[in-house]
């Protein structure tokens, strides 16, 4: 294995385990669960009805991070053969379509979450890694 399909492997881990982070998440916050504070970060002083936009915040997490463990689970495996990473691409932009749509919401209602901003920065990273992995099994 590459170092290049090592890095690619990495970040499909960190995806995977990033992405567990989120799911519980997403069930803290639908439970009201005061834990969930812990992965929100407050944002200026919006003023927000908080029960709706935790439930909102909860859904979206709990099907973003179910959506970003089969991106990790895809990653994993095309570091192992990376001349076929094409549908890891096409999940990678979409996770990062996820993720930014999450904080752009967070934002909105004045709590930005940590971990959909390490998902967008591991996607953007999974992306180049996989490239790289993929230019260099072409070459060879």
């Amino acid at each position: 294995m590459s170092p290049n399909q090592k890095r690619f492997k990495i970040v499909s881990l960190l995806i995977l385990l990033v992405s567990v982070v989120q799911v519980v998440g997403g069930v803290l916050l639908l439970l009201g669960s005061p834990l969930a504070a812990g992965l929100r970060v407050g944002v200026g002083d919006a003023s927000y009805d908080g029960v709706i936009a935790a439930e909102v915040l909860g859904v979206l997490a709990l099907v973003v991070g179910l959506y970003c463990f089969a991106v990790g689970v895809t990653g994993a495996r095309a570091a192992n053969s990376p001349r076929s990473i094409g549908k890891f691409n096409v999940f990678a932009v979409v996770m990062l379509i996820a993720s930014l749509v999450q904080v752009g919401l967070g934002v909105t209602s004045g709590q930005v979450g940590w971990v959909e901003v390490l998902l967008a920065v591991l996607a953007v990273l999974g992306l180049v890694f996989a490239s790289r992995a993929h230019a260099e099994a072409v070459d060879r």
